[in-house]
């Protein structure tokens, strides 16, 4: 560590920048609360840290040295990062605040959230603009701890430490068959389910997933016929086709809407999973992104209990 950082008593900057605007060191022990004998023993532990005079004394008060006019600026600087960095913090208003909060969603957290976000974003924090992108887990906890994402909402296992999580809400599969709402739908049974041509929304190269376990554990496989990557075209090809769709029901029950497609139940009990807001702990007290935290929980579907932060 650098000796004479490490002997600095930060008294002895806001006595040199009372020192600098004063030109007096009575006066400037006065601004600072100081008595005279106080400062001048300052003055004079500041010539020995800086190896200056500093101030010369005249007939008219004190005449800063070379040196000491070189130091003005960056004390003043020095004081003002200090100062703002022990500041009490002022109450984030969100009406006046202005920044972008970049965040990658699911396919189906998009769904549910986004639409109640941005309107009350607009209406709340006009000043807040909103960046959202899909959702690659490959790519986006590296985008988190680099500063690209400011957070995840999805659904993620066991997290690293250096990451936080809230819960957002709770969500359960329904499936999507062809039909229309003013008739009465189609009864699945376990045994019917499996019969039914799968359509699966992937993407990865991969046709297997958690229904796959339940059919599994009663004895029981399923034919996914296709595979496709967005749950947006999910009721266009069950039109067409005699296909049944898994999905979570929220988004199920958005995506049917104007087509003829209805929702069921499915044939199995499972337990909720949960979607949940991450971040990375490094931004705990950043006052646009602890706010931000708070506001997409509150704009989230209210049936699952998580705690403030």
């Amino acid at each position: 560590m650098d000796a004479n950082l490490a002997r600095l008593d930060l008294g002895l900057l806001v006595l040199f920048e009372a020192l600098a605007a004063e030109r007096n060191v009575t006066r400037a022990a006065s601004k600072v609360g100081m008595t005279q004998p106080s400062a001048s023993k300052g003055l004079n532990r500041l010539r020995d840290l800086f190896q200056d005079e500093l101030y010369v004394r005249t007939s008219r008060g004190i005449r800063p040295t070379p040196r000491a006019l070189e130091l003005e600026a960056p004390v003043r600087q020095a004081l003002l990062a200090v100062r703002n960095a022990v500041a009490k913090p002022t109450p984030f208003n969100p009406g006046e605040a202005s920044g972008v909060i970049r965040v990658a969603m699911s396919d189906a957290a998009e769904f549910v959230l986004l639409p109640n976000l941005i309107r009350r974003l607009a209406k709340e924090a006009p000043g807040i603009d909103l960046r959202a992108r899909p959702l690659d887990k490959e790519t986006a906890f590296e985008a988190l701890d680099t500063g690209k994402l400011d957070g995840l909402v999805g659904v993620f296992g066991k997290l690293p430490k250096r990451y936080d999580r809230r819960a957002l809400w709770n969500e359960r599969f329904a499936c999507v068959l062809r039909g229309h709402s003013s008739e009465k739908p189609e009864r699945l049974t376990l045994k019917s389910y499996a019969r039914k041509p799968h359509v699966l929304v992937s993407l990865r190269d991969d046709a297997n997933g958690y229904v796959d376990d339940v059919l599994a554990r009663h004895g029981l496989t399923r034919r996914v016929l296709a595979t496709v990557g967005r749950f947006m075209i999910v009721p266009y090809v069950i039109e067409a086709t005699d296909c049944i769709a898994t999905l979570p029901s929220r988004m199920a029950h958005r995506v049917v809407q104007g087509t003829q497609c209805v929702v069921v139940e499915t044939p199995f009990k499972m337990q909720p999973w949960q979607e949940a807001l991450i971040w990375h702990r490094g931004t705990e007290r950043t006052p646009l992104q602890v706010w931000f935290r708070r506001f997409v929980a509150e704009c989230a579907p209210n049936d699952t209990a998580s705690p403030s932060r």
